[in-house]
């Protein structure tokens, strides 16, 4: 293994430097975390061995294998997102309440985000932001799948989406980008580009994400930063940087009764820190919480109004129970149980997708039919057994006698939807969503 690193933990250890490298030969740990508002884990226990719940987090239980779960119906549907057990402590230390504004800043690929929706309990408001374009795409699946209407995807410069945010945010998580060693077992090979010069590199970046991330944030606003990598000068050391450049600020315990206190590192108050090894139950991470205690300038972020046209009011009566409200924009539709915002950047995901206007008809979305804003709301529902799913799974139709938009349930939950012709369902599940082979 990297010497550089080895000699890192053992200075940072000490006496439990070998306890931390008897780790290293064990299998990651593996975790699921259940949507709440989807299911329970007593529902999930009736199709998957899942183990006991972990220190990090009250819906999260530790898994001995992920096998065929990021496969089954059940995935699709968002009912559970498979997670890094100790990556779930950071958004508890946020704290949120209901009706907050929540910025995720580095959100990538989407487990702390549909982490923050859950806490948010439908109310209030996220923007997830992810400055790769690549990773903010699987950003953008990730919260669709989740469910939810009230949040926005960007993939901006964290600058550049802070400065339209000044002084607006109740919530700010930084999850930012490091050098991951806690990701070693999952990445072996990124163990080779953990150099000092690398380590110091991510300590810069780190900060200049903070800065960004305080202009956005309230008065008596909390900010939260971790990393899931174990060195002092990502984590201690930004911190007290940190502080030293915005004296407004001030260090909170993070609440968190898992893990263990931050470790020594010269007049830093360690003791409000939390700090989680593998002797502690999951791989790895760091975490801080923070209040802004100034006051500042306030940005006026206008919500978009909502739209009223005859093309989609018709498909909304036509297929829906109950009303929605909607936002047309260059004939994309746009669902909202809240409101959307306007603002200007690379904007992936705003509110759920419903459909495009083509040729005065509603063209909808797959996720318009899974979202749980209207999970009991169609016309046409149909429950699809093991093999009927397993058709749909892989693109193929189902035999039916049903007309029309159809949402396609499996065990009672959304998982997409076809299009009946009175013969059959014919597949409109999105190509990068659809299996190789049966899930079962």
């Amino acid at each position: 293994m990297n010497e550089y690193f080895l000699n890192e933990m053992k200075n940072l250890l000490k006496d439990e430097y070998d306890a931390f490298m008897k780790t290293q030969d064990d299998e990651m740990y593996r975790g699921i975390r259940i949507n709440p508002a989807r299911t329970s884990i007593d529902e999930l226990r009736q199709y998957f061995d899942i183990g006991e719940k972990t220190p990090f987090d009250e819906n999260t239980y530790y898994l001995t294998s992920e096998e065929k779960l990021g496969t089954h119906p059940f995935h699709l549907g968002g009912l559970y997102y498979l997670q890094e057990p100790s990556a779930t402590a950071a958004v508890n230390a946020l704290s949120i309440q209901e009706n907050d504004k929540v910025l995720d800043l580095c959100a990538a690929p989407g487990g702390k985000s549909t982490q923050i929706l859950s806490a948010l309990n439908q109310t209030g408001f996220l923007v997830s932001n992810e400055i790769n374009a690549g990773r903010a795409e699987t950003l953008a699946g990730n919260l669709e799948r989740w469910g939810y209407d009230n949040y926005v995807v960007t993939s901006m410069e964290t600058g550049q989406l802070c400065s339209q945010f000044e002084g607006y945010f109740d919530r700010i998580l930084v999850d930012a980008p490091c050098s991951g060693a806690s990701m070693f077992k999952k990445y072996p090979e990124s163990v080779y580009d953990y150099t000092e010069r690398n380590v110091l590199a991510c300590s810069y970046r780190q900060l200049e994400i903070l800065d960004n991330a305080y202009k956005a944030l309230k008065e008596g606003g909390t900010l939260v930063y971790s990393t899931c990598t174990y060195n002092q000068t990502e984590n201690e050391n930004v911190v007290l940087q940190f502080l030293k450049n915005h004296l407004d600020c001030s260090l909170l315990d993070t609440g968190l009764e898992c893990g263990r206190k931050g470790i020594e590192f010269e007049d830093l108050d360690v003791s409000k820190l939390t700090r989680i090894f593998p002797m502690d139950g999951g791989e790895g991470h760091f975490i801080c919480k923070m209040v802004k205690n100034s006051s500042s300038n306030t940005s006026k972020v206008r919500s978009i109004p909502f739209s009223h046209d005859k093309t989609v009011d018709d498909f909304i009566k036509k297929n829906m129970k109950t009303g929605v409200r909607y936002t047309l924009i260059n004939d994309r539709i746009y669902a909202s149980t809240g409101y959307l915002i306007d603002f200007k950047g690379r904007i992936l995901r705003q509110g759920i997708p419903m459909g495009t206007i083509v040729k005065n008809r509603v063209e909808p979305y797959h996720g318009f039919f899974t979202a749980i804003m209207n999970e009991n709301s169609f016309m046409n529902r149909h429950e699809a057994d093991d093999s009927e799913i397993n058709k749909f799974l892989l693109g193929e139709s189902i035999p039916s006698g049903e007309k029309g938009y159809v949402q396609i349930c499996y065990k009672g939950h959304p998982v997409g939807f076809g299009k009946g012709d009175g013969r059959q369902i014919k597949n409109h599940l999105p190509k990068g969503l659809r299996l190789k082979q049966r899930f079962n």
